[in-house]
C-alpha cells in the first residue's frame, strides 16, 4: 500500500492533474472535496474522457471526469476480498480509508509485490494470446465467484472476462 497519496480538489484543471501525475511518476490521484474522498482519476480516465473524445483539457476538471461513487477498503482489509473487489469493479487503485480519512492506496503492483506467486501461476504472454475455450450460458467465476453469462478457461479454471482482463494487464 502507497501512503503518501496524492490528492486533487475538485475543482484542480485536468492539465495540472496530468502535470502532477507526469511529475510525481503516479497513475492516479484522489479527488477530494473539504478534504473528504469523492472520486479518482486515472491514467484511463484521462485517455477516455479527455483524449478519446477530443476534449478541452485546459476546460476541465478533476469533477468532470472523476470515477464515483469511490470504491475504498479499509486497513485491515483481507487482501483476497481487495483483490476481488478490484476485479469485479475492474480497477487498478483503489484507496484504504481508516475513520473517513484516506490512509492510502493499494494498487495492482502493490498486490503482485505482496503475493508474488500469482505471477507464477500465469502463462507467458505469449500463451495468453492463444486460444481459450470460452463457456457460453451461465455460470460462477472462479476468481471473483460472480455469476457471468459467459466464462473463459484460463490457466485451468473457468473465470470472467473481466478477471481475465485483470490477470493478463
Amino acid at each position: 500500500m502507497i501512503l503518501d497519496v496524492e490528492t486533487v480538489e475538485t475543482s484542480t484543471s485536468v492539465v495540472e492533474i496530468a502535470k502532477t501525475m507526469a511529475k510525481e511518476e503516479i497513475g492516479s490521484v484522489v479527488v477530494t472535496q473539504n478534504e473528504d474522498a469523492v472520486g479518482i482519476i486515472c491514467e484511463r480516465d484521462m485517455l477516455d474522457k479527455v483524449i478519446a473524445v477530443d476534449a478541452r483539457p485546459d476546460e476541465l476538471t478533476a469533477e468532470d471526469i472523476m470515477e464515483e461513487p469511490l470504491t475504498t477498503v479499509e486497513p485491515g482489509e483481507n487482501l483476497l476480498d481487495a483483490i476481488r473487489l478490484m476485479v469485479q469493479n475492474n480497477i487498478g487503485h483503489l484507496p484504504v480509508v481508516e475513520n473517513g480519512s484516506l490512509a492510502g492506496i493499494l494498487t495492482v503492483q502493490d498486490v503482485l509485490k505482496a503475493t508474488p506467486e500469482i505471477l507464477e501461476t500465469l502463462p507467458a504472454r505469449e500463451e495468453r494470446k492463444g486460444a481459450t475455450k470460452e463457456l457460453s450460458g451461465e455460470g460462477v467465476c472462479e476468481i471473483c465467484g460472480e455469476v457471468r453469462s459467459s466464462l473463459v478457461e484460463y490457466n485451468g479454471k473457468w473465470i470472467c472476462r473481466e478477471c481475465q482482463d485483470f490477470l493478463t494487464g
